[in-house]
């Protein structure tokens, strides 16, 4: 795959982006836990997905702007 790279702006536009989308989800996530479940489960949990979808959510975004 000969894929050009992408320029500065354009990582610093998909950082910017994975960098609200996944705290919205989140804590979102930790919200709905928090309530159906436990306070200490949701903020766990919360945590745990803000890590993760970060770099996932980063992924996505640069594949999708190479299309």
């Amino acid at each position: 795959m000969t894929d050009e790279p992408l320029s500065p702006k354009r990582q610093g536009q998909i950082a910017t982006l994975a960098g609200f989308i996944a705290p919205l989800i989140g804590i979102l996530l930790m919200v709905i836990l928090a309530l159906a479940v436990d306070v200490v489960v949701g903020i766990i949990v919360g945590a745990i997905a803000v890590l993760v979808l970060v770099p996932v959510t980063q992924r996505l975004l640069k594949r999708r702007s190479r299309s």
